[in-house]
């Protein structure tokens, strides 16, 4: 399944893209981060370890897309779920559709789509899994630079019978963005504030309860690199932990990413 879903990825956009009308408008993006912690939707998945975290995306102009990206532990050693960091190497794979609905105030921009998370050190039974996702945002809705947006996740394993047959379910997600005015003091460093707020009901592990999971915090810039044309963009998070089924702390992190486009 690993081998199948990692050639559907990364073959779907250069199938498409030989067809007769799709060889135009197609945007390919790589990017390369460091994080010095991975916590994904509240889990601190590799235990205090940050993560290495590259990847390549292919879009067309009509919104359709694909994305591979993976996640590499910055150390060894064991944490309370696996043996070693190495076993939590993620490769994940993205089918995506980005369009927009509605106008005016009522303008939302979305994007749907399936994901698979490739646990390459373990055996697919017992630990990948896959998600449908709808994310979207309604940039004109409150006519200031608070942006709304929401998103939720239906999450289960890749194949029955494992050890993680207990980790389906549903995250909802909901926050907004706030492009802080800092234009004269800072022209050309923009600097975003977001919120998210997130209820987990029983998903990503085993034996999480059904309630409010987390609360994060996030601030980022962006800015070109001169000597390539790439855009930088770090950015640093804090996260309010509630549900201790899903982390026990509270979690303090930063991290940063190169990509370039073309």
């Amino acid at each position: 399944m690993k081998k199948v879903a990692l050639l559907f990825v990364l073959c779907s956009a250069a199938s498409v893209a030989a067809a007769q009308d799709w060889t135009q408008g197609w945007t390919t993006t790589v990017d390369v981060g460091y994080t010095c912690q991975y916590i994904w939707r509240g889990f601190d998945l590799l235990d205090n370890a940050g993560a290495i975290q590259p990847g390549i995306d292919f879009q067309h102009e009509s919104g359709f897309g694909a994305n591979l990206w993976v996640s590499y532990s910055d150390r060894s050693g064991s944490t309370d779920s696996v043996d070693s960091r190495v076993d939590m190497t993620q490769y994940v794979y993205t089918l995506y559709y980005n369009g927009k609905a509605f106008q005016d105030c009522w303008e939302t921009n979305y994007s749907i789509g399936w994901r698979y998370y490739d646990y390459i050190q373990r055996s697919s039974k017992n630990a990948d899994a896959q998600e449908l996702f709808l994310e979207f945002e309604m940039p004109q809705l409150t006519g200031t630079p608070v942006i709304p947006h929401a998103a939720i996740y239906q999450y289960w394993p890749a194949q029955g019978g494992g050890d993680n047959s207990d980790v389906a379910g549903t995250f909802y997600l909901m926050g907004f963005s706030y492009l802080l005015p800092t234009q004269e003091q800072l022209p050309d460093l923009p600097l975003t504030f977001s919120w998210d707020i997130m209820y987990d009901d029983g998903a990503g592990a085993a034996n999480v309860d059904s309630d409010w999971a987390y609360m994060l915090w996030g601030l980022k810039t962006e800015f070109t690199c001169p000597m390539t044309g790439g855009k930088i963009t770090p950015a640093l998070y804090f996260q309010n932990s509630f549900e201790r089924s899903v982390n026990t702390e509270d979690e303090l992190w930063g991290g940063v990413t190169y990509s370039i486009a073309f």
